[in-house]
Protein backbone atom coordinates (compact mmCIF):
# COMPACT_ATOMS: atom_id res chain seq x y z
CA UNK A 1 0.00 0.00 0.00
CA UNK A 2 2.62 2.74 1.14
CA UNK A 3 4.26 1.71 -2.03
CA UNK A 4 1.35 2.26 -4.49
CA UNK A 5 1.14 5.54 -2.66
CA UNK A 6 4.39 6.43 -3.55
CA UNK A 7 3.97 5.72 -6.72
CA UNK A 8 0.78 8.35 -7.10
CA UNK A 9 2.71 10.84 -5.34
CA UNK A 10 5.74 10.30 -7.81
CA UNK A 11 3.25 10.43 -10.87
CA UNK A 12 1.69 13.58 -9.68
CA UNK A 13 4.63 15.19 -8.99
CA UNK A 14 5.80 15.03 -12.71
CA UNK A 15 2.59 15.32 -14.44
CA UNK A 16 1.81 18.34 -16.25
CA UNK A 17 -1.26 19.76 -18.19
CA UNK A 18 -1.01 19.56 -22.37
CA UNK A 19 -1.17 23.76 -21.53
CA UNK A 20 1.78 23.06 -19.59
CA UNK A 21 4.20 20.75 -22.04
CA UNK A 22 2.97 23.37 -24.80
CA UNK A 23 3.62 26.28 -23.35
CA UNK A 24 7.54 24.70 -22.26
CA UNK A 25 8.10 23.57 -26.03
CA UNK A 26 7.11 27.03 -26.81
CA UNK A 27 9.36 28.99 -24.30
CA UNK A 28 12.13 26.48 -24.79
CA UNK A 29 12.03 26.51 -28.93
CA UNK A 30 11.98 30.62 -28.28
CA UNK A 31 15.04 30.66 -25.93
CA UNK A 32 16.72 28.10 -28.00
CA UNK A 33 16.98 30.79 -30.83
CA UNK A 34 17.25 33.72 -28.35
CA UNK A 35 20.47 32.60 -26.73
CA UNK A 36 21.98 31.55 -29.99
CA UNK A 37 21.97 27.85 -29.41
CA UNK A 38 19.99 27.91 -33.16
CA UNK A 39 21.51 30.09 -35.49
CA UNK A 40 19.85 31.46 -38.16
CA UNK A 41 19.85 29.12 -40.71
CA UNK A 42 20.25 26.07 -38.56
CA UNK A 43 17.68 23.61 -38.77
CA UNK A 44 15.66 22.79 -35.60
CA UNK A 45 14.44 19.38 -34.12
CA UNK A 46 11.85 17.61 -36.56
CA UNK A 47 7.90 17.57 -35.33
CA UNK A 48 8.29 13.81 -34.59
CA UNK A 49 11.29 14.61 -32.05
CA UNK A 50 9.57 17.60 -30.18
CA UNK A 51 6.60 15.43 -30.01
CA UNK A 52 8.43 12.51 -28.64
CA UNK A 53 10.70 14.62 -26.10
CA UNK A 54 7.51 17.05 -24.86
CA UNK A 55 4.71 14.24 -24.55
CA UNK A 56 2.31 15.79 -27.03
CA UNK A 57 0.59 15.02 -29.96
CA UNK A 58 1.66 16.25 -33.46
CA UNK A 59 -1.42 18.69 -33.89
CA UNK A 60 -0.51 20.65 -30.67
CA UNK A 61 3.42 20.27 -31.48
CA UNK A 62 2.69 22.07 -35.06
CA UNK A 63 0.84 24.77 -33.20
CA UNK A 64 3.43 25.81 -31.33
CA UNK A 65 5.71 26.29 -34.66
CA UNK A 66 2.88 27.86 -36.48
CA UNK A 67 2.52 30.49 -33.63
CA UNK A 68 6.87 31.19 -34.12
CA UNK A 69 6.06 30.73 -37.61
CA UNK A 70 3.84 33.85 -37.23
CA UNK A 71 6.53 35.56 -35.18
CA UNK A 72 8.80 35.61 -37.78
CA UNK A 73 11.16 33.22 -36.17
CA UNK A 74 11.51 29.77 -38.23
CA UNK A 75 10.12 28.55 -41.48
CA UNK A 76 9.44 25.13 -42.78
CA UNK A 77 11.06 23.86 -46.22
CA UNK A 78 9.67 20.92 -48.15
CA UNK A 79 11.42 17.90 -47.44
CA UNK A 80 14.10 19.64 -45.83
CA UNK A 81 12.71 20.16 -42.02
CA UNK A 82 12.30 23.14 -39.80
CA UNK A 83 14.42 26.29 -39.70
CA UNK A 84 15.28 29.60 -37.72
CA UNK A 85 15.10 32.78 -40.06
CA UNK A 86 15.57 34.61 -36.87
CA UNK A 87 15.57 35.51 -33.13
CA UNK A 88 13.39 37.89 -31.23
CA UNK A 89 13.96 41.14 -30.57
CA UNK A 90 13.89 41.83 -26.37
CA UNK A 91 14.47 44.41 -24.17
CA UNK A 92 18.28 43.07 -23.91
CA UNK A 93 18.67 44.94 -27.53
CA UNK A 94 17.73 48.49 -26.28
CA UNK A 95 17.80 50.03 -29.76
CA UNK A 96 17.56 53.20 -28.53
CA UNK A 97 20.74 52.78 -26.67
CA UNK A 98 22.50 53.56 -29.83
CA UNK A 99 21.18 56.80 -31.11
CA UNK A 100 24.50 59.00 -32.39
CA UNK A 101 28.69 58.95 -33.05
CA UNK A 102 28.83 58.67 -29.13
CA UNK A 103 26.76 56.02 -28.59
CA UNK A 104 28.86 54.13 -31.37
CA UNK A 105 32.05 54.95 -30.01
CA UNK A 106 30.83 53.33 -26.64
CA UNK A 107 29.61 50.65 -28.55
CA UNK A 108 32.73 49.63 -29.97
CA UNK A 109 34.48 50.00 -26.76
CA UNK A 110 32.01 47.51 -25.78
CA UNK A 111 32.97 45.59 -28.98
CA UNK A 112 36.71 45.05 -27.92
CA UNK A 113 36.41 44.15 -24.85
CA UNK A 114 33.78 41.34 -25.55
CA UNK A 115 34.39 39.99 -29.21
CA UNK A 116 38.48 39.89 -28.81
CA UNK A 117 38.68 37.52 -26.30
CA UNK A 118 35.65 36.11 -27.98
CA UNK A 119 38.01 35.34 -31.02
CA UNK A 120 40.97 34.21 -28.33
CA UNK A 121 38.46 31.84 -26.76
CA UNK A 122 36.85 30.21 -29.62
CA UNK A 123 40.51 29.81 -31.10
CA UNK A 124 41.23 27.79 -27.55
CA UNK A 125 38.66 26.19 -27.03
CA UNK A 126 35.93 25.97 -30.35
CA UNK A 127 35.27 22.09 -30.84
CA UNK A 128 35.69 21.24 -34.64
CA UNK A 129 31.71 21.48 -35.04
CA UNK A 130 31.74 25.37 -33.71
CA UNK A 131 35.04 25.83 -36.61
CA UNK A 132 33.54 24.77 -38.89
CA UNK A 133 29.93 26.60 -38.19
CA UNK A 134 32.76 29.90 -38.07
CA UNK A 135 33.71 28.81 -41.72
CA UNK A 136 30.44 28.33 -43.21
CA UNK A 137 29.19 31.51 -41.32
CA UNK A 138 32.23 32.61 -42.96
CA UNK A 139 31.68 31.48 -46.97
CA UNK A 140 27.48 32.68 -46.26
CA UNK A 141 29.22 36.63 -45.47
CA UNK A 142 31.74 36.33 -48.45
CA UNK A 143 28.60 34.93 -51.00
CA UNK A 144 26.68 37.83 -49.60
CA UNK A 145 29.07 40.42 -49.88
CA UNK A 146 30.27 39.04 -53.89
CA UNK A 147 26.77 39.23 -54.95
CA UNK A 148 26.69 42.89 -54.22
CA UNK A 149 24.41 42.77 -50.71
CA UNK A 150 25.03 45.01 -47.62
CA UNK A 151 25.22 41.46 -45.74
CA UNK A 152 23.93 43.45 -42.03
CA UNK A 153 23.15 40.37 -40.80
CA UNK A 154 25.08 38.04 -42.36
CA UNK A 155 28.29 39.66 -40.65
CA UNK A 156 26.19 39.83 -37.53
CA UNK A 157 25.73 36.02 -37.77
CA UNK A 158 29.71 35.57 -38.14
CA UNK A 159 30.16 37.45 -34.98
CA UNK A 160 27.75 35.51 -32.73
CA UNK A 161 29.43 32.41 -34.06
CA UNK A 162 31.99 33.34 -32.94
CA UNK A 163 30.93 34.34 -29.60
CA UNK A 164 28.91 30.76 -29.53
CA UNK A 165 32.45 28.86 -30.18
CA UNK A 166 34.06 30.53 -27.11
CA UNK A 167 32.29 28.05 -24.93
CA UNK A 168 31.14 31.20 -22.95
CA UNK A 169 27.29 31.68 -22.44
CA UNK A 170 28.16 35.05 -20.69
CA UNK A 171 29.91 36.57 -23.85
CA UNK A 172 27.35 35.17 -26.19
CA UNK A 173 24.75 36.46 -24.55
CA UNK A 174 26.48 40.33 -24.37
CA UNK A 175 26.98 39.81 -28.20
CA UNK A 176 23.80 38.41 -29.07
CA UNK A 177 22.13 41.98 -27.09
CA UNK A 178 23.97 44.10 -29.50
CA UNK A 179 22.67 43.30 -32.59
CA UNK A 180 20.17 46.03 -32.88
CA UNK A 181 23.59 48.07 -32.54
CA UNK A 182 25.61 46.34 -34.73
CA UNK A 183 23.49 46.41 -37.51
CA UNK A 184 22.61 49.81 -37.26
CA UNK A 185 26.32 50.70 -36.99
CA UNK A 186 27.04 48.49 -40.24
CA UNK A 187 25.05 50.24 -42.16
CA UNK A 188 26.32 53.53 -40.89
CA UNK A 189 29.45 52.40 -41.89
CA UNK A 190 28.40 51.72 -45.70
CA UNK A 191 26.49 55.21 -46.17
CA UNK A 192 29.51 56.83 -44.40
CA UNK A 193 32.23 55.25 -46.05
CA UNK A 194 33.59 57.34 -49.41
CA UNK A 195 35.10 53.78 -50.90
CA UNK A 196 33.02 52.09 -53.50
CA UNK A 197 31.10 49.95 -52.68
CA UNK A 198 32.75 46.90 -53.79
CA UNK A 199 35.94 47.84 -52.57
CA UNK A 200 34.27 48.65 -49.04
CA UNK A 201 33.03 45.46 -49.25
CA UNK A 202 36.36 43.64 -49.92
CA UNK A 203 38.40 45.31 -46.99
CA UNK A 204 35.80 43.99 -44.66
CA UNK A 205 35.56 40.50 -46.29
CA UNK A 206 39.16 40.33 -45.91
CA UNK A 207 39.16 41.53 -42.46
CA UNK A 208 36.59 38.60 -41.39
CA UNK A 209 38.82 36.08 -43.31
CA UNK A 210 41.63 37.34 -41.49
CA UNK A 211 39.48 36.17 -38.03
CA UNK A 212 38.09 32.80 -39.56
CA UNK A 213 41.62 31.55 -40.61
CA UNK A 214 43.03 32.71 -37.20
CA UNK A 215 40.40 30.58 -35.06
CA UNK A 216 40.57 27.87 -37.23
CA UNK A 217 44.51 27.55 -37.01
CA UNK A 218 43.74 28.32 -33.59
CA UNK A 219 46.36 31.01 -33.08
CA UNK A 220 44.67 32.74 -30.01
CA UNK A 221 47.10 35.58 -30.59
CA UNK A 222 46.53 35.72 -34.08
CA UNK A 223 42.59 35.85 -33.64
CA UNK A 224 42.96 38.25 -31.14
CA UNK A 225 44.57 40.69 -33.01
CA UNK A 226 42.36 40.09 -36.33
CA UNK A 227 39.30 41.02 -34.10
CA UNK A 228 40.23 43.89 -32.95
CA UNK A 229 41.76 45.55 -35.98
CA UNK A 230 37.90 44.53 -37.99
CA UNK A 231 36.67 46.26 -34.81
CA UNK A 232 39.02 49.50 -34.45
CA UNK A 233 39.19 49.42 -38.60
CA UNK A 234 35.23 49.91 -38.87
CA UNK A 235 35.15 52.00 -36.56
CA UNK A 236 37.14 54.07 -38.45
CA UNK A 237 35.24 53.31 -41.57
CA UNK A 238 32.37 55.17 -39.64
CA UNK A 239 33.86 58.33 -38.35
CA UNK A 240 36.60 59.08 -40.99
CA UNK A 241 34.50 57.70 -43.93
Amino acid sequence: MKKELNNVTTNTKVSKTKEEKTKALYNDMSNWILRGQYLRGSRLPTEAELSERYELSRSAVRDVIARLKEEGLVVSRQGSGLFVVARPVTALDAPNLVNNLNDIGALFDFRLLIETESAGLAAERGSEADLQGIEVQHRILKRSFQRGEQATQEDFDFHVQIAKASGNKFLLNAVLSLQTGLVFSVKLGQKASDLPRALHAQQVAQEHEAIANAIVARDEAAARRAMRQHIETSLSRILNG
